[in-house]
């Protein structure tokens, strides 16, 4: 089964960020796998969510959890820029702090997930990649016009902050667990960059670049170009 190209042609970005906890970047140095999470998992609790669902007066939300449930997700930031929000944003606590990025090319990355077969489950309806729709859902009176080709690629436009681009496997069933790990290859030998949260103080900023340096990905690490804003004393 081949992957749908969704909402990409006039994508001019080149890079794919995610943003990740100190134990989130280590799972994935170890393994080379990225999560996909059941949308039901999301913070939006509308994730997936049909125009038809909303014109309604008292929505079916049963059945939108069904459907999440049928949806994995793995979310990235599209930018050619880290976003200074997307660092702190959703951290319930500290040791869920996003305290690194990983940044591949997009068309790289692209390349990694589309061709691997790291989930053969033969009841996958299809896969589809691609930049997400925000649309004014909240307050418009003409939901009608803010109909999309994939459910999963609309959200609410409170959230056009996140700049966001996914890779989707919708099911033809719900999926039982909550997600599942997504092979793209040994860390090791993948081409992206890390990232340290510029927003830590300078001690924890320079604690976690040195355990960097001193490990088998030392040259894949980048200093954010808004060190110098937030940390002048580094300059």
């Amino acid at each position: 089964m081949t992957w749908i190209s969704y909402h990409t042609k006039k994508a001019s970005e080149k890079y794919l960020f995610r943003f990740l906890s100190l134990e989130n970047i280590n799972r994935f140095l170890e393994s080379g796998n990225l999560w996909f999470s059941r949308a039901d998992k999301f913070g939006d609790k509308m994730e997936c969510v049909l125009i038809s669902d909303l014109e309604k007066d008292n929505p079916d939300f049963e059945k939108v959890e069904k459907r999440k449930k049928r949806t994995l997700i793995n979310c990235w930031h599209l930018a050619d820029e880290e976003s200074l929000a997307m660092w702190d944003t959703y951290s319930k606590t500290d040791e869920e702090r996003r305290v690194f990025a990983i940044r591949f090319r997009r068309d790289h990355l692209t390349k990694l997930v589309t061709s691997s077969i790291s989930l053969t489950h033969t009841e996958i309806k299809r896969r589809i990649y691609g930049r997400i729709t925000y649309k004014d859902l909240i307050s418009s009176s003409e939901l009608a016009k803010k109909k999309v080709k994939f459910n999963a690629f609309r959200k609410e436009r409170a959230f056009r902050y996140e700049c966001e681009y996914r890779f989707v496997i919708q099911m033809s069933d719900e999926f039982q667990a909550e997600g599942f790990n997504y092979s793209i290859g040994n860390s090791a030998e993948l081409s992206f960059k890390i990232l340290i949260n510029p927003l830590l103080p300078s001690e924890s900023y320079n604690k976690l670049k040195q355990m960097l340096l001193e490990g088998e990905h030392s040259e894949k690490v980048r200093d954010s170009k808004l060190v110098k804003w937030l940390k002048p004393e580094q300059w």
